[in-house]
């Protein structure tokens, strides 16, 4: 399908598989677990840019292990990092897409199960990555179902009602896992999303709310609902030594 082979370009070319899960870390020792509130009237969602010649809109990243006014700069994707991608199908029926996608030597959590999307032009049912939701509380670690490419987050392809299909809720919070000199880590990022607007695929926006890491390798992080703010320092930084 033409997608498969968008995505698979797309991976190739931005580097941004690994191609390995790692896994065998325990989750159970203590760790630092470091917090960031989005503290900048300016960061108020990932924005998108134009990479070049073509139909595929990339966007800015959010990294989990710096704060609100130390993101990357665009087009930086170092481990931690997440980012979405815009593209325009090629023709009406194919419709628009969003994915993210992680930085160098990470990963998202995916859903456990696939979520069916109707191909256009065979009328069949094909199952896409969506994003896991850790909203309920569970813990991010290495028995998470990690994703080994991209992950769908919405779609307006000719057979999706008028709103297109949104593969996360609106107040939602992913998982991500990375490679840094000592380790495996672990980290989440709540986030928020506008609706969409007819006619108009770029007025879906991903705002990050709070997001932060385990600066432990191997130590697993807690989702949303477990997650315990204590108060703010500087730059919107939180500390919870566990």
């Amino acid at each position: 399908m033409w997608y498969i082979g968008w995505m698979e370009y797309n991976i190739a070319t931005t580097g941004l598989m690994i191609g390995l899960v790692f896994a065998g870390f325990a989750g159970g020792a203590a760790g630092d677990l470091v917090t960031f509130e989005n503290t900048n009237p300016s960061f108020d969602r990932l924005e998108y840019f134009q990479i070049g010649e073509g139909i595929s809109v990339m966007g800015q990243s959010l990294n989990v292990t710096r704060g609100a006014f130390d993101q990357p700069e665009i087009g930086d994707l170092p481990g931690g990092s997440v980012l979405i991608s815009w593209f325009q199908g090629f023709d009406e029926v194919d419709g628009d897409w969003i994915f993210m996608g992680p930085g160098f030597n990470s990963h998202i959590a995916r859903a456990d199960e696939l979520v069916d999307v109707i191909d256009p032009y065979t009328n069949h049912p094909v199952g896409f990555i969506a994003p896991a939701d850790f909203d309920d509380g569970q813990t991010i670690g290495g028995d998470t179902n990690w994703a080994d490419a991209w992950v769908a987050m919405h779609t307006s392809v000719s057979t999706a009602p008028s709103k297109g299909i949104h593969f996360t809720d609106e107040s939602f919070t992913i998982g991500i896992q990375f490679l840094l000199n000592d380790g495996l880590h672990y980290g989440f990022a709540e986030m928020t999303r506008t609706a969409f607007v007819d006619g108009d695929p770029l007025s879906i926006g991903y705002r990050p709310v709070r997001w932060g890491y385990e600066t432990t390798a191997g130590v697993a992080v807690p989702g949303a609902g477990t997650a315990l703010v204590l108060g703010f320092g500087l730059g919107g930084m939180l500390r919870r030594r566990r």
